[in-house]
């Protein structure tokens, strides 16, 4: 009985350490690996984007202000509209990646759908996103858009 039990705990053992190695492997793909980008430029690049872009979906433009390079960002800031009954439904960004070998620029195109509530059509607002890495996984914005006037003038401003 004693050499069973014996038996039976060495063989559940082996099995455990089985499964354990067999699941090892798997444990990368629940997690981020980027052979190409170890010190993960990318994926701040990612989180600081959504951020900021989430930030103009919500009309937070001073938020989204601390994102934008110091020596554009009065202008950026000023160039914003500030009238109450437009509202920002969504945003979609194109498919981009990074475009220099030191993993330090990219330039995204992002289109927002926005309307006034005066007259509920809906407007295109596009904006070009050119990030470029300032230091560490530190990244610094230059935008421009098109359309926040076609938005405003559905507003009757």
């Amino acid at each position: 009985m004693r050499q069973t039990l014996h038996l039976f705990v060495v063989h559940l053992y082996v099995v455990m350490v089985a499964l354990l190695g067999a699941m090892g492997p798997l444990a990368c793909a629940f997690g981020e690996f980027r052979p190409n980008d170890p010190l993960q430029r990318q994926l701040s690049l990612e989180e600081q984007h959504k951020t900021y872009s989430d930030y103009v979906r919500w009309s937070k433009f001073e938020q989204a202000s601390q994102f934008v390079d110091e020596a554009v960002r009065s202008d950026y800031y000023a160039a914003m509209p500030s009238f109450d009954d437009v509202r920002f439904t969504d945003w979609e960004a194109m498919p981009w990646t990074l475009t220099d070998e030191e993993l330090s620029k990219a330039t995204i195109e992002v289109t927002y759908r926005g309307y006034s509530t005066r007259s509920m059509i809906e407007v295109a607002v596009h904006e070009r996103q050119e990030w470029s890495r300032i230091d560490g996984n530190t990244w610094s914005l230059r935008s421009s858009f098109r359309d926040l006037d076609r938005l405003a003038a559905q507003s009757g401003r």
